[in-house]
């Protein structure tokens, strides 16, 4: 114990050095290699991809061009451990760093990122050197005749499959500042990609190998979208049985919670995706240690990456600090993650783990404000979720059961939420179709008691989905 206390002040004071670090120069030196040779590799792929059509592979130019391409990977993995090549509309980046192109070259980036369109992909992730040989048979498949546009990126998956460290990335655009998507998505559609993507993250930072943030990003924004301003659409995430896991599905619950809290603070749109691509990466840890050492394990996994800039300082201070006390003044992302990972603990179904209804758990919480938790943070959480937080069974006074399915809406309808009735007076169970305002409702009715809807069989989150507004 006395060595990990050790080790975190160490990776303190190191953070805290990073900080003034990327403050200052946001880490020039790695950053100008990244650019100057992600610069040179952009040049070598789009020179592959051109050569492939006019060269056989055994061509000596071919030859050539493949080992320069294979050198300068081989040196850029060693600098950041994976490197991946993306493209946004007319733009390349390498890791997080854009590559910026003379007016006279822009021309070989604008190519290679139809090169990239042409099979409906938006980048390449090398996690390892490839062989000449490799690098060779990327430039003949980018090269290949596209048959059929609808499976462009199946097809060259299947080309690219036999290299070690490959993956394919889809297509990416810039989103305007406070642009919102025409059609909202759902948000149970974007919690089944998130599933999958945390899966994949934690599964490559198992395997030593580097996810980009950008993906975990892209998620995060759609998941803004489909959340909305309703904390009731968060709320249902801990509350669902997922087939993903208990792991992958707490990740969710608490990207889905922090990204609400972090709404009601008043985040910017970019401080809104740092903390959800934090709460999403907050306990990569476990794959590498229990429950006791995950988050200096994570914080450790994320270094791994190399570079500093604000972005990836808030993700390892809120890894490595996202259990700590309020009152060791942890960071502002760390303080969100301690409320809403320790709520979704409370109330999410876990085999073996007692379900508190979300109304018991928030007043257990509540007793420990300003100790374990920020009071500020903690009344904002409260007042956006109401004194009967989404998802609350309640008994009323005349003895129907109802679930609430709103948040706190506003200081006047604080203890009144919108409920669905569940059970008649005479016990018979109901739809949960029937809406009622319990403001509108309070001179005759009243909430008379909180009950347990784990143990009285009352499926909370399917209320909850089916009172949810449609996109």
């Amino acid at each position: 114990m006395g060595g990990d206390a050790v080790s975190i002040t160490a990776m303190q004071r190191s953070l805290e050095k990073a900080v003034a670090r990327a403050s200052l120069a946001d880490d020039r030196d790695v950053a100008g290699r990244i650019r100057d040779e992600g610069q040179r590799l952009v040049f070598l792929l789009n020179g592959l991809v051109r050569s492939s059509r006019l060269y056989q592979a055994d061509n000596a130019a071919m030859d050539g061009l493949a080992t320069e391409t294979s050198q300068m990977l081989k040196r850029l993995v060693a600098l950041l451990g994976a490197v991946h090549v993306v493209s946004v509309e007319n733009q390349i980046f390498v890791n997080e760093v854009r590559v910026r192109m003379k007016d006279r070259e822009q021309e070989l980036l604008d190519q290679l990122v139809l090169e990239l369109g042409r099979h409906d992909v938006g980048g390449i992730s090398f996690y390892g050197p490839l062989e000449p040989e490799d690098i060779k048979t990327i430039g003949r498949a980018l090269a290949a005749t596209v048959t059929d546009a609808a499976h462009a990126r199946t097809a060259l998956a299947a080309r690219l499959g036999s290299l070690p460290g490959v993956e394919l990335g889809g297509k990416y655009r810039f989103r305007l500042k406070g642009e919102r998507l025409a059609v909202r998505q759902e948000a149970s559609e974007v919690l089944r990609r998130g599933a999958g993507l945390v899966q994949g993250t934690i599964a490559q930072l198992a395997g030593d190998r580097l996810p980009h943030p950008l993906f975990v990003r892209r998620v995060v924004i759609d998941l803004v979208d489909a959340l909305g301003d309703e904390p009731a659409r968060a709320a249902t995430v801990p509350l669902r049985r997922s087939a993903h896991g208990v792991g992958t599905q707490h990740l969710l619950s608490v990207t889905a919670l922090a990204l609400q809290l972090g709404r009601a603070l008043g985040l910017s749109d970019a401080a809104l995706s740092d903390l959800g691509v934090a709460a999403m990466l907050h306990d990569v840890g476990y794959a590498r240690a229990g429950r006791a050492g995950h988050d200096l394990a994570g914080a450790r996994m994320l270094l791994r990456q190399r570079g500093f800039h604000e972005g990836k300082i808030r993700r390892l201070q809120a890894t490595l600090e996202h259990h700590r006390p309020a009152q060791d003044r942890p960071s502002l992302f760390a303080r969100i993650l301690r409320i809403v990972d320790d709520y979704d603990v409370l109330v999410a179904p876990r085999p073996g783990a007692p379900q508190l209804p979300p109304a018991t758990a928030q007043a257990a919480m509540w007793a420990a404000r300003g100790t374990l938790y920020d009071a500020d943070l903690l009344a904002l959480f409260v007042q956006m979720m109401g004194l009967y937080p989404p998802g609350s069974l309640l008994e009323l006074s005349d003895g129907r059961w109802v679930v609430s399915v709103s948040g706190g809406r506003d200081a006047e309808r604080f203890a009144w939420p919108l409920a669905r009735l569940v059970r008649d007076k005479d016990g018979r169970p109901r739809d949960g179709a029937e809406e009622m305002d319990l403001f509108v409702l309070r001179e005759f009715l009243k909430p008379k008691r909180v009950l347990n809807a784990a143990s009285q069989g009352i499926d909370v989150a399917a209320v909850l989905e089916a009172s949810a507004p449609r996109p």
